[in-house]
């Protein structure tokens, strides 16, 4: 034993050296991963790299792991980010770690029709739009804030009225009976801009029929796909978030018109005397010098009083000279907008659930009593785990708005008519407080009234909406492999209307009696309307994915849709209420002798099969094939099945053995092509109105104009529709699609690129004309068809690096877009008459939007070269309101086909006459700009959206940009209107010699080239500033983030427009279908926003 005893003492010397030794050689390293806003990541992977040792962040985002001694590299990872390789010095045990975030995230998944499928395997032109590309937007619905975000969706503002909602199309024009795309809100129809845009995670875009095929006959002008946000399993934790913004609006056009009651006087009445020879307003020599005296008075002066009583032709009158501002006097610059955003989330693993509200309030443009629109959001989401192949989950969703405002029937009414006669030298009142509505001075009424509706508050409009939807899913998941979902979905939507009118007060003389206006816009009437909107839809459909060998992957999905939509309307009116305050039909004594009731509804359903396969080898070959068999009641039981089907296929070839080292640099590449045909059920008539029952002659009922029975009741007479075409069945739309996708750099940049071809045929329009001895309309075939070709290009860049010690990330991207479409077919214009163009015609070789126009050559300098000329060109085409003749300072027109005769000849492609394209009104060129920067919890984001080259040719009526040569006697004149007139010592004006109803019904409402307007623009969208409070701060509070800023909407553009009109906004630059609505309307916002997103 005292042999052994020796050798033990060694041997425990020897392991204790060693593992003295080995604890030596090992160190704690503990830190903190942050994201570039300084906030604390939880969960991210933090490993010894090259090893499988690792730990994760706790919930402040620290974590400590041990690492061999000497220098050591971390490999850091989490979803989301960017994956990180951080070296830490042997001097080094503590460390900061940020992460950037993965904009690419190849492996994400992205929501597809009835499913999912991984970023980068798809074979289809799909573009994504995340949460965090929306949060900073102060637009006022979701449609607003995607214009610009997606190359090929083209999204338009057709009015700055609070509440009113843009155009949607996807790559252009899809076919002559337009429709808007296929909106899906968490699968089911929905309305875009109802959606509370805070609660959205994702937005898809589908635009190639391939990737659109399984919603078939919908599916034509692509499809919206929205999903909302979820509940998180949180340990029974909820978090909670509130987004607060005030701030206000104001007119992104200038509102400054002629103020000065001598200049609106002299500039009307000069127009008014070159076409008839008389004073509008009837001022003698003494009149003009009175409002002379006063021009520069901004304010009455004592000794210069606005409104003089004096005898005129035997009684008191009341003469007018003031300096007013009418609109400034109906209408407020600058109105107040609120947005109140609140969400509850959390669950557990088995239960998750969401409750969202919004409040959203926008004050309008009219001062006295402001129209206000306010908008409410509700929508609770509850997943449930019924068992472990089990879920069950309800998603509903509650929509309200309502516009009050004041005017005959709409905002835009009074806006139009307010516009007329109000002349900057009347005023809204007399001196005795009554209404100024009509003076000696005038054929015509003061503002046509509309200050007195907007000032007494008597003329009161409601428009009202809501939108109920509430779906609920069950998904059995019997296998791994394998899911069954089935859902059923109950949609109401309504829309109620109320305008009521009652009669206008006014004094004509000073000893006069307080007179009323008791008939038209005067009436003491009620009006309501009601319509009603029913949908059901049920699905049932299955989902399989499954890999094999390790190499071969197959997903499939397929199943069956059912819809049914129903409507119906109601409206009645009521006149001669005992109450002017209350308005209630029950308050009426009597009925209108026209328009006292009206209603109408319409039904149809929609039943569909549909499946989709996907094959991938190694995720390198990629192919799909999907389709669609449908069946819609809006056709001839013969005629209403249809099958739509696609298929694709992508090669990544970045997954080739062959890119070996390339793999460095080049993350993704990939071709894809695709081929796909869809249907389109909608069916629009000649006004434009949805036809449900297009296999039908239906009977309309009319009125004869000026026949009645015994001296009151106006006779009736039937008449029945066009006759119908026995085969009338779908519209297809068939589209090519070759797209390329390349991601370098560690996803720090993006491309995607797609150039496409879409056929649309079997369009629904007019057939031939029939005989005239047929006694009937043309009947509506399909004997149309139209190609459109375009492109699109999306490119981002995105990285970070170190800037005094901090990460400052930033990124800048772009995304444009063009297309082409021309008619390929088109039978009711075989001679290509250019007559109806602009009423909806079409001939063979058109390109949609194409404009005919007349070459000009400036102005006759002196009037016997106008006279010389008309003696040698015969300009008789254009003989209306041209008093005098062809004079010096009139337009002079170009004989293009040199036959001395100016016009249309026959007014065909053929034979145009003079007439030639001078552009085209689509903005098929469109783009958009964004770059972003973070640093230090400050974060700046600019966004620019723009269309290209596209024109127009300003309305006859359109009051902001012709002024006086429209109807002349315009309230809102442009300033210094007079500089822009031709006259014998300004040449060089832009506008030719003053004439009223020039553009109304003279020459300058035949269009040419030099009043055609270039309406491309570029509009700083969004300018955003922020900082995020420290989270070492806010923590302290039980606060997890606070962070205020700054958001800005529309705040600036530039367009050639400005040049000639700085009162219309390209975007308001639009030919609107009433006459007088062009005369003035709502203004285009700008808006300014501050705010504040708490989360606890």
């Amino acid at each position: 034993m005292r042999v052994f005893r020796p050798l033990v003492l060694s041997l425990l010397l020897v392991l204790g050296g060693g593992l003295t030794a080995l604890s030596a050689q090992n160190r704690e390293v503990s830190g903190k991963v942050l994201d570039a806003n300084q906030q604390p990541l939880v969960g991210v992977a933090v490993l010894v790299d090259g090893t499988t040792k690792g730990v994760t962040t706790s919930e402040n985002g620290s974590f400590k792991i041990q690492v061999p001694s000497g220098e050591t590299v971390l490999h850091v990872t989490c979803l989301g980010y960017l994956p990180q390789k951080v070296t830490v010095p042997s001097s080094r045990n503590s460390i900061t770690i940020y992460l950037q975030e993965d904009a690419i995230m190849l492996d994400e998944t992205v929501v597809i029709g009835y499913g999912t499928q991984k970023k980068v395997n798809l074979t289809g032109a799909v573009a994504t739009v995340g949460s965090k590309e929306l949060e900073n937007r102060v637009a006022h619905s979701l449609g607003n804030m995607l214009q610009g975000s997606v190359a090929g969706l083209n999204i338009t503002t057709s009015s700055g009225k609070p509440g009113s909602t843009p155009s949607i199309n996807i790559r252009g024009v899809n076919s002559i009976n337009s429709a808007d795309p296929l909106v899906l809100v968490d699968g089911v129809v929905g309305d875009l801009n109802r959606v509370n845009p805070n609660d959205v995670e994702s937005i898809s875009v589908i635009k190639d029929a391939s990737a659109a095929a399984v919603y078939g006959a919908r599916a034509a002008f692509g499809v919206i796909l929205v999903t909302t946000k979820n509940g998180t399993a949180q340990d029974g934790k909820a978090t909670v978030r509130y987004s607060g913004r005030f701030g206000w609006e104001e007119a992104t056009t200038s509102t400054d018109y002629e103020n000065r009651g001598y200049w609106s006087v002299y500039t009307i009445n000069k127009f008014w005397q070159a076409d008839s020879g008389t004073n509008y307003v009837k001022y003698n020599d003494h009149d003009m010098q009175q409002l002379l005296a006063r021009v520069n008075d901004r304010t009455e002066h004592p000794d210069r009083p606005w409104v003089v009583e004096e005898i005129r032709n035997g009684r008191k009158q009341w003469v007018y000279y003031g300096n007013y501002d009418w609109w400034d006097m109906l209408f407020q610059q600058r109105r107040p907008v609120q947005q109140h955003n609140i969400s509850l989330s959390g669950g557990t693993k088995d239960i998750k659930y969401l409750v969202s509200g919004a409040y959203d309030r926008q004050e309008g443009i009219q001062r006295a009593h402001p129209d206000v629109y306010n908008k409410y959001n509700l929508r609770a989401k509850l997943d449930f785990r019924i068992n472990r192949w089990a879920t069950l989950s309800n998603n509903t969703s509650f929509f309200s708005s309502n516009y009050k405002s004041l005017g005959d029937g709409s905002v835009d009414n009074t806006i139009a008519y307010s516009a007329r006669h109000a002349l900057a030298n009347f005023p809204m009142k007399n001196p005795d407080g009554s209404w100024l509505y009509s003076t000696p001075y005038l054929d015509y009424k003061i503002a046509n009234g509309r200050h007195i509706l907007l000032n007494e508050g008597t003329h009161r409009n409601v428009d009202r909406s809501n939108d109920f939807s509430n779906t609920t899913r069950l998904v059995i998941t019997p296998f791994k492999t394998l899911s069954i979902t089935g859902d059923f979905t109950y949609r109401l939507y309504q829309n109620r209307n109320t305008s009521r009118s009652s009669a206008m007060n006014y004094r004509e003389y000073p000893d006069g009696p307080l007179l009323a206006y008791d008939t038209g816009a005067g009436m003491n009437q009620l009006d309501e309307v009601v319509q009603t909107r029913n949908y059901y839809s049920a699905n049932v459909y299955a989902n399989y994915d499954e890999t094999f060998a390790d190499a071969h992957h197959v997903s499939a999905t397929a199943g069956f849709n059912y819809e049914t939509w129903a409507s119906k309307n109601v409206s009645v009116a009521g006149i001669n209420l005992s109450s002017i305050n209350l308005d209630d039909l029950n308050l009426a004594t009597g009925s209108p002798t026209e328009g006292a009731y009206g209603g109408g509804q319409n039904e149809y359903a929609l039943a569909g099969f549909f499946a989709r396969i996907n094959y991938d080898y190694k995720g390198r070959y990629l192919f799909e094939v999907s389709g669609r068999y449908d069946g819609s009641s809006r056709f001839a039981p013969g005629n209403r099945w249809g099958l739509f089907p696609s298929a694709s296929a992508g090669w990544r070839i970045s997954e080739e053995p062959f890119f070996g080292n390339a793999k460095d640099l080049v993350d993704n590449l990939k071709l894809r092509a695709s081929f796909g045909s869809l249907g389109n059920q909608n069916v629009r008539d000649s006004n434009g109105n949805q036809v449900y029952y297009t296999y039908m002659r239906l009977i309309t009922n009319h009125d004869f104009d000026n026949y009645t029975f015994d001296g009151s009741i106006k006779g009736k007479y039937s008449s029945l529709g066009a006759p119908v075409a026995s085969d009338l069945t779908w519209e297809t739309a068939q589209q090519w699609d070759l797209g390329l996708d390349l991601t370098m750099l560690n996803n720090r940049l993006n491309f995607t690129g797609d150039v496409y071809i879409r056929d649309t045929k079997d369009m629904l329009t007019d057939g031939m004309a029939l005989p005239g001895v047929y006694g009937a309309d043309s009947p509506s075939m399909n004997s149309a068809e139209l190609r459109t070709k375009g492109y699109e290009l999306s490119v981002s860049w995105r990285d970070q690096f170190k800037l005094a010690g901090k990460p400052f990330e930033y990124s800048v991207g772009f995304n444009i877009s063009d297309y082409k479409s021309v008619i390929t077919k088109y039978d009711n214009n075989p001679n290509k008459s250019l007559t109806n163009l602009t009423k909806g015609d079409y001939y063979v070789g058109m390109e949609i939007g194409e404009i005919w126009g007349f070459k000009t050559d400036g102005f006759f300098k002196t009037t016997e070269e106008a006279q010389a000329y008309a003696k040698e060109v015969d300009l008789s085409y254009s003989s209306g309101r041209l008093t005098g003749g062809w004079q010096a300072g009139d337009l002079k027109f170009l004989d293009l086909d040199g036959n001395h005769i100016w016009g249309v000849g026959s007014d065909t492609v053929d034979d145009p006459g003079d007439r030639t394209i001078l552009g085209n009104s689509l903005p098929t060129f469109s783009y958009g700009i964004n770059a972003s920067i973070r640093w230090m919890g400050f974060d700046a984001s600019v966004f620019f959206q723009g269309t290209g080259n596209h024109y127009w040719y300003p309305h006859a009526q359109m009051m902001p940009f012709w002024g006086c040569y429209s109807y002349p006697y315009l309230s809102y004149l442009p300033t210094d209107f007079l500089g822009k007139v031709w006259a014998e010592d300004n040449t060089d004006a832009y506008f030719p010699r003053a004439r009223a109803y020039s553009s109304s019904g003279g020459y300058l409402s035949k269009v040419n080239d030099r009043y055609l307007q270039n309406i491309r623009y570029l509009r700083l969208k969004n300018l955003t500033v922020g900082y995020t409070i420290p989270a070492t701060l806010t923590k302290k509070a039980g606060i997890d983030q606070i962070r205020i800023y700054f958001s800005g909407e529309n705040l600036c553009y530039w367009s050639p427009l400005k040049k000639n009109s700085k009162y219309v906004d390209p975007e308001a630059a639009i030919n609107r279908s009433s006459d007088v609505s062009n005369n003035a309307y709502y203004p285009w916002a700008k808006t300014f926003m501050f705010g504040i997103d708490i989360t606890f």
